[in-house]
């Protein structure tokens, strides 16, 4: 399913370090959809009833920049405590989000755009917080940028966008992106994940332009 955003990026929740950077427009955003069934670290899901796959194995595909690319989230060990998005419901030794995983990104045909990620809990139009920044900064989007030089080597093309805007290449303190040779695959690792696996019920991801 692919619907048009022509919104701005959700506010994000911030405690000491006010945002750099406003949000930019997004336009042509590619919107994917999955529903949760049950629980556990292998939740089996259904992608626009197109058979069933096990989360964080399934790959989930949908066409941006003119070219077909696909996801798939990958969870944390059962190591977190914390509040469900249902704000009442306590849970413990649970699994978070802990990268999200790109494949099939042409860098060509998306050169100079950014790709958004962001996961949302049942009923919720408001994006899940994905993992905390520099500041205590709860930030609700996975960022990455495609660089503008199609000549780049594809190991060094794409790099992500922190939480306050800013390009922090391939690493820091709380992010960190790697790239498979073998299978094509961006890996962005969260070093604080937020997102409790059990509530994630849809994911959406927009291409932009700078």
């Amino acid at each position: 399913m692919y619907e048009e955003d022509d919104g701005e990026y959700p506010a994000y929740e911030e405690d000491e370090k006010p945002r750099r950077r406003k949000g930019k427009l997004f336009g042509g955003a590619a919107l994917l959809t999955y529903a949760l069934i049950g629980a556990g670290l292998a939740q089996t899901i259904t992608l626009n009833e197109n058979g069933r796959v096990e989360f964080g194995q399934g790959v989930y595909t949908l066409k941006a920049c003119d070219s077909f690319i696909s996801i798939t989230l990958t969870p944390s060990e059962a190591i977190y405590s914390g509040i469900r998005a249902d704000s009442v419901t306590v849970y413990t030794n649970a699994s978070r989000v802990k990268s999200v995983i790109v494949f099939g990104l042409d860098t060509v045909k998306c050169a100079g755009k950014t790709v958004k990620v962001q996961v949302y809990a049942l009923g919720s139009a408001t994006p899940m917080n994905l993992f905390t920044d520099s500041g205590s900064l709860a930030v609700s989007r996975a960022l990455f940028k495609v660089n503008s030089d199609v000549n780049t080597v594809r190991q060094n093309a794409v790099t992500f966008i922190d939480g306050y805007g800013d390009n922090q290449g391939y690493s820091d303190d709380y992010e960190s992106l790697s790239y498979d040779a073998n299978n094509g695959a961006y890996s962005l690792v969260f070093t604080y994940p937020l997102a409790l696996v059990a509530d994630v019920i849809n994911v959406t991801i927009e291409t932009a332009n700078p």
